[in-house]
């Protein structure tokens, strides 16, 4: 049986009007209190963004700084060794803002010099420091700043190479057969920094991941907390009608007087037929209704799914209360949003009814939104990021290691995109990033997932269909695609891409072998004369891998 509630009312005290605007006072507090965490929450993802990026920057940098020494040490060409130069400034800058904030005063401007050298956007600079700052002894990021602070060692052992190299060349003792030593070294300093970068990565996936889960529930809290608010005084309103004396007409304009100065939409509803005997201010406007319309129409009618209501009503026949349904309404022009809907069954005027408080929540199902976007995909591109690519990996791999399917890697950095950046400013660079995230997009097939790692690097997840015939048509069709010039600026950019290619279960046994077997194939491809793909091919063993060429 439903809560029985004879709702009589006598005068209103001045006592009860000075609660009343004390709770509207607390509930307009609980909502700026919501937004000003929303928005917290929202910059602190933000900042977990920014380093994402940052590491795809500060992993770009190495893998350079590797591949232009790697050309000096065979070449000689004093490009290459400028070229090694800048990109560990990239390196150095991210490693200053790292140490000064270690400090207990650190300098900030000293700290935001290092992030800018490290190409860091200048906007994401002050989240990034509140991060590292507020959150340092958080686990995650904790573990995060070790694995970066443990690849300085292998970065001072790479910088010590380059000198001794460098002093090779300069002295004339710079034949192959001298040269091979350091190449070796070289390439053992690039492998033990590759599982640094994946891991250092990962991390920041699972901390970004983390810290969504916990604001998300934070946030739901938060409206639970408010709505329950709002539903304890709708049922506050209900109680204290039974201690008013036998119903009178003057009792019931003081009753919907009450419910109108509620903050939130308020309905009542007759079980038997669906008709609406009260709804507030707040409700006709948020239903776009008149009062005299709304004396016609019934509460099924602004249901979406009827089946909706089907089970709320069965709810409320077990429970008597249903507290924070998110349920999806339309108003009288069709216009669909979501409602938090809290109900409580009552005998209004004899009748059978139910009391719905709701509340609009198409704002925060988009904050939700946004939240999940900013945590998963690249601001710039709109691709899928590090993070989610990552994601999408490990369950792919657990996928086809049960089922005994393949799926491939491609890897794809753009060539000589850091003159573009040079000579037409980031900006310019920034543009042909969003146009080549298009073009490789619409180039691969529906079913792969493209991600941007940060950078100008690419890379495509194939899960269905990952035959030879099929990648190389796909690599084929993003060459061709990129060799179309770009016009930037009142000027036509010329851009080609370096592809390499690995395939589960061949090229590696796990995430990291797959990952590192696609870039060194991307890298094959680089040295021999970029615009064409590589596959990675069966291995020999882990330093002399064997690849197979392929071009247009």
């Amino acid at each position: 049986m439903a809560q029985s509630i004879q709702l009589t009312m006598g005068s209103a005290t001045a006592g009860k009007s000075r609660r009343l605007i004390l709770i509207a006072w607390l509930f307009s507090a609980i909502i700026v209190l919501s937004l000003a965490f929303t928005y917290y929450g929202i910059g602190l993802l933000s900042a977990g963004r920014a380093y994402v990026g940052g590491e795809g920057l500060w992993s770009k940098a190495q893998k350079d700084m590797t591949y232009a020494l790697g050309r000096y040490a065979r070449l000689h060409d004093r490009r290459d060794y400028q070229a090694y130069l800048d990109s560990r400034a990239v390196i150095l800058g991210d490693r200053q803002a790292r140490l000064e904030l270690d400090k207990p005063n650190p300098d900030l401007q000293v700290v935001r010099a290092g992030f800018l050298q490290g190409r860091n956007h200048p906007d994401d600079i002050d989240g990034m420091v509140r991060l590292v700052r507020d959150f340092r002894r958080v686990p995650d990021i904790e573990k995060a700043i070790d694995i970066w602070s443990r690849a300085d060692v292998e970065i001072d052992h790479l910088i010590a190479l380059a000198t001794r190299i460098d002093q090779a060349v300069q002295s004339g003792n710079s034949s192959e057969a001298a040269m091979l030593p350091y190449l070796d070294e070289l390439h053992t300093l690039n492998q033990r920094l590759t599982p640094l970068e994946d891991a250092f990565s990962f991390t920041l996936g699972e901390a970004a991941r983390k810290t969504q889960l916990v604001l998300v529930v934070l946030l739901f809290a938060g409206v639970a907390m408010f709505l329950g608010a709002a539903f304890l005084f709708s049922t506050r309103l209900v109680r204290q009608s039974e201690q008013i004396e036998s119903a009178s007409r003057q009792g019931e304009i003081q009753f919907r007087g009450l419910l109108q100065f509620a903050p939130m939409p308020i309905v009542i509803v007759r079980l038997a037929d669906k008709s609406i005997r009260f709804a507030n201010e707040h409700a006709l406007a948020q239903f776009k209704m008149s009062t005299e319309r709304m004396d016609t129409v019934h509460s099924s009618d602004f249901y979406v799914d009827l089946g909706d209501r089907e089970r709320l009503v069965a709810h409320l026949q077990h429970h008597q209360s249903a507290n924070d349904w998110e349920i999806r309404l339309h108003d009288s022009q069709g216009k669909v949003f979501w409602a938090s809907m809290s109900s409580q069954c009552i005998t209004y005027y004899g009748d059978e009814c139910v009391l719905t408080a709701l509340t609009n929540i198409d704002a925060r199902k988009c904050e939700q939104q946004e939240l999940h976007r900013r945590a998963f995909h690249d601001e710039l591109t709109g691709l899928p990021n590090r993070a989610m690519f990552m994601a999408s990996l490990e369950h792919t791999f657990a996928e086809k290691r049960c089922s005994g399917g393949t799926f491939a890697l491609m890897f794809l950095d753009l060539d000589r995109f850091k003159v573009v950046n040079d000579e037409l400013g980031h900006a310019a660079g920034d543009k042909l990033l969003q146009e080549v995230a298009t073009r490789v997009r619409a180039s691969a097939p529906a079913a792969d997932i493209v991600a941007r790692l940060g950078g100008d690097e690419f890379v495509i997840l194939v899960t269905d269909q990952a035959e030879p015939e099929r990648l190389q048509r796909t690599a084929h069709n993003i060459m061709a695609a990129l060799r179309s010039p770009v016009w930037i600026d009142k000027s036509n950019v010329d851009i080609t891409a370096s592809i390499g290619i690995s395939c589960y279960p061949r090229d590696g046994d796990n995430l990291m072998d797959m990952m590192k077997s696609a870039d060194l194939a991307m890298y094959r491809a680089k040295e021999q004369g970029r615009d064409n793909f590589q596959w990675y091919g069966e291995a020999g063993s882990a330093a002399e891998p064997r690849f197979a060429t392929q071009s247009l």
